[in-house]
């Protein structure tokens, strides 16, 4: 990945950082469709600069921060993104630097999305399905079960089709040596790696 465009969130007052990553991953998820192989896999992968893990009160919450990098093979792949159509009518809260070169990068990065584990409501309804007993007796089989919750930060989405809101929980992690490879359509993947500074 040797080019890429910085995104930055513009501060509002107004309106809420978390709505316009919203907004905002909306629109690059569907620009990214639309360069999508047979496989619904892309070149173009994305990074959070600022993303970090900060201590509130008596708990560990990660932060996305307030930028975005879409990098690429090539200039003229960004090109063809295409991502001033795409962010449009974002430009009062969204400012999308000019394409520009990678340079001296020791470190990479896998971004990739972290699914939560189900809750126990959810694998009771599996577990009595599979082995043919009502929910509440699987309930009592999964009695003491705690869900695991991970204080990876999330942009809240609606899937193409608008019948539901999902959180795409975002993984960042440093890896030893880059990884050549593609991207889902949301620009992430967690074995394809991009630049980070």
């Amino acid at each position: 990945m040797d080019y890429y465009i910085e995104l930055t969130l513009i501060k509002d007052s107004e309106i809420s950082p978390y709505f316009i990553w919203s907004k905002l991953y909306t629109q690059l998820h569907l620009a990214f469709v639309e360069q999508k192989d047979a496989n619904e896999q892309i070149p173009y992968g994305v990074s959070f600069p600022e993303y970090k893990s900060t201590q509130m009160k008596d708990k560990q919450i990660m932060l996305l921060g307030s930028k975005l990098r879409v990098f690429a093979n090539s200039a003229d792949e960004l090109q063809k993104l295409d991502l001033d159509k795409w962010l449009a009518r974002l430009t009062d809260y969204v400012h999308v630097k000019s394409p520009k070169q990678v340079e001296n990068v020791t470190q990479y990065l896998t971004v990739n999305r972290y699914r939560p584990q189900a809750s126990a409501e959810n694998l009771a309804r599996r577990y009595a399905h599979r082995h043919s007993i009502t929910v509440q007796d699987a309930l009592k089989r999964l009695e003491g079960y705690m869900q695991k919750h991970e204080p990876f930060p999330y942009i809240q989405l609606k899937s193409l089709s608008g019948e539901r809101e999902f959180s795409l929980c975002i993984n960042q992690k440093l890896v030893e040596k880059p990884v050549v490879g593609k991207f889902s359509t949301y620009g992430l993947s967690a074995i394809s790696s991009v630049p980070h500074w």
